[in-house]
């Protein structure tokens, strides 16, 4: 009589669990499917820019008049800038693509003087001028070649991205990661080494061998063992009898321990962290685990990541921007000192939205340019009512904020940040504190990310 409800139950459970595990699948497969898109579209974006920048070198290199001079070099600019946004995005943390980051860096940095040279001062090209320009073209040239061979890679190989991201999360886990084996890896570092082959440019203000010098690395050196009781006082008091093991050194200019927290329940609640050696600070924190579902809102998120970072010693944040991908939740951060947000030290705080569990947290550029004496972003020369005087009338304004900014050199500048509307559009535009200049302008979305 017995068997008579167990077997039913039995098969009631068996095709429970499967429906379960197919919808897993399903969601898995789902997000595999998003973020193969976006890589690709980052990559398609790449290639369109780096395309459009070589043809505005060439352009410009017989350009004669100072109108298409100057509209062809900012043309360069703004492409030079979009690759490095756009590469960036790309999922290559397991190689050192040092030549063609440094290549994109130097194009952004002398097309944007040159055309400043011939807005501002009225100069005209020299010999040398030109020859740079042809030079850093040449390079484009290599680099285009490139992307356009990798972009059959895509259609004749099936080649994916996903792949990539594994290499690097097995890279960043310790494990090796062979990158001459994978068609796209591969196929940047024939790019690397194609460059190599190439003669270096260089020119008067280029600044790019500059790296910002971490100010926010305070206190003395730590030892491993102390790291971690760093990252078990930053995971709170869950991860109080949890297993945290050292696992390396990650040496450089920004040295760091990197651990490995076991979860006190499971592996859903594994987490890897960065805590600097100089005064063991955190860096990042990761955690992976796929969210099913959505139960907190992007309001409700925002104030778990504030509480989170409140806890650490994060106070004065405001959140300035926020966005939304499998159900997890990125809120930017930016401290808000005396009325002056500090764009600079960006703080980012990723939340679970089932369940409000923090997932991930990245302080490099805070520890970059954090200062922990307490200096002051500085005071203003012009006032508010100047600044109106020389908004656009079409801009509907509906706040002005004292911000600080970054300039395209890295210096720190003191901006009144106007927040307005045009239409449906919705803006930030920053004029210099002093000048009065118009540093640059950020088209938003309604939760504060750029809209491109």
């Amino acid at each position: 009589m017995k068997n008579k409800f167990v077997i039913p139950v039995l098969f009631l459970a068996l095709v429970a669990v499967t429906g379960w595990g197919y919808s897993q699948f399903q969601m898995r497969r789902q997000w595999e499917i998003s973020a193969e898109n976006q890589y690709q579209r980052s990559y398609e974006e790449l290639t369109g820019h780096v395309n459009n920048m070589e043809t505005a070198m060439s352009k410009a290199m017989v350009a004669s008049s100072f109108p298409q001079s100057i509209s062809l070099l900012t043309s360069v600019w703004r492409e030079a800038n979009s690759s490095q946004e756009n590469l960036g995005q790309l999922p290559l943390t397991s190689m050192e693509l040092n030549r063609t980051k440094t290549l994109l860096a130097k194009v952004s940095t002398f097309s944007y003087n040159a055309a400043q040279n011939r807005l501002l001062k009225g100069n005209r090209p020299t010999e040398s001028e030109w020859k740079n320009l042809s030079g850093l073209r040449d390079q484009t040239r290599v680099v285009s070649k490139h992307l356009l061979n990798l972009r059959q890679q895509f259609f004749n190989n099936r080649a994916r991205w996903l792949e990539v991201d594994r290499l690097g999360t097995l890279g960043a886990a310790g494990a090796p990661a062979s990158l001459n084996s994978n068609k796209v890896t591969k196929a940047f570092l024939m790019l690397e080494d194609g460059l190599r082959r190439v003669p270096d440019i260089q020119f008067e203000g280029n600044n790019l061998d500059f790296v910002p010098k971490p100010t926010g690395l305070s206190g003395s050196n730590i030892t491993a063992r102390d790291a971690v009781d760093v990252a078990r006082r930053f995971l709170g008091t869950e991860y109080k009898t949890a297993n945290i093991q050292y696992e390396q050194l990650i040496k450089g200019g920004f040295q760091s321990y990197m651990l490995r927290a076991t979860g006190p329940r499971n592996t859903s609640q594994d987490r890897r962290l960065s805590i600097s050696v100089k005064g063991g600070h955190v860096a990042w924190m990761l955690g992976n685990r796929p969210v099913a579902k959505s139960n907190l809102s992007l309001n409700q998120a925002e104030e778990r990541a504030k509480a989170f970072l409140t806890r650490n010693g994060y106070t004065n944040m405001r959140g300035v921007g926020r966005e939304r991908f499998a159900n997890i939740a990125t809120i930017s951060f930016v401290p808000d000192r005396n009325g002056v947000l500090y764009y600079p030290e960006l703080i980012k705080v990723q939340v679970a939205q089932d369940n409000g569990e923090i997932l991930g947290f990245d302080s490099t550029a805070y520890l970059t340019f954090h200062e922990p004496q307490g200096i002051p972003a500085g005071s203003p020369k012009i006032n508010e009512a100047q600044v109106r005087k020389t908004i656009n009338p079409h801009l509907r304004v509906e706040r002005v904020q004292m911000a600080q900014v970054l300039d395209e050199m890295y210096n720190k500048v003191l901006c009144y940040e106007v927040q307005g509307t045009q239409g449906r559009d919705r803006y930030l535009t920053y004029y210099n504190a002093t000048s009065g200049k118009e540093e640059k302008i950020r088209r938003i979305d309604g939760n504060g990310n750029e809209v491109q």
